[in-house]
């Protein structure tokens, strides 16, 4: 991107509507969504080169495998909108929330940096709830039902595709905002 601005990362991005509407409403920022699905990542990457926008790129890859080359930034946010949710038992550790990944976050995010989780699977919401307190995170903010909170900030009220899709079908969102540290102005609810 030819400079060293803030990063943020959204991982499983799909179609790419966090990296698309966060690079837009904050220019001096970039940003780069992952996903596995290249047929995905191609209609993000069309619109950005469409609509001219400079500061996002995608990349086919799994998020854990690469996050580690963006070392050198400082990535201050990291968004998971709408994981799989792998219910089994035995595929807990595939879960995205997951300490493994966990790991992973704090190699890479700022001191202050936030990981930001969005979803309509209240088993996923439960299981990043106790992971968040059982590894010790700061829990900047939980909702249960994210569009009755009067509180909504412009992030998350972007709307992905699958996250229409859940709204139709009267699916409830939930959102946890958690990172590894706190800043001087935001108390742990844990």
């Amino acid at each position: 991107m030819g400079n060293k601005n803030p990063l943020t990362v959204e991982i499983g991005c799909g179609t790419g509507d966090y990296t698309l509407n966060l690079s837009k409403m904050y220019p001096q920022r970039n940003f780069v969504g992952f996903d596995v699905k290249g047929s995905r990542i191609w209609t993000g990457a069309k619109k950005a080169l469409s609509e001219n926008i400079t500061n996002a790129v995608f990349v086919i890859a799994y998020a854990e495998k690469t996050l580690h080359l963006l070392s050198d930034w400082q990535i201050s946010d990291v968004w998971i909108p709408f994981p799989h949710p792998y219910p089994r038992p035995n595929s807990i550790k595939k879960r995205i929330v997951h300490p493994r990944f966990l790991q992973i976050y704090k190699n890479i995010l700022a001191r202050e940096g936030r990981i930001h989780l969005k979803t309509d699977d209240t088993s996923m919401y439960e299981y990043a709830l106790k992971v968040v307190k059982e590894e010790g995170l700061v829990l900047f903010k939980s909702s249960a039902d994210l569009y009755s909170d009067k509180s909504l900030t412009a992030e998350e009220q972007i709307l992905t595709k699958y996250e229409l899709d859940h709204l139709k079908e009267r699916k409830v969102i939930k959102y946890l905002c958690f990172g590894f540290a706190h800043s001087n102005n935001q108390n742990s609810l844990i």
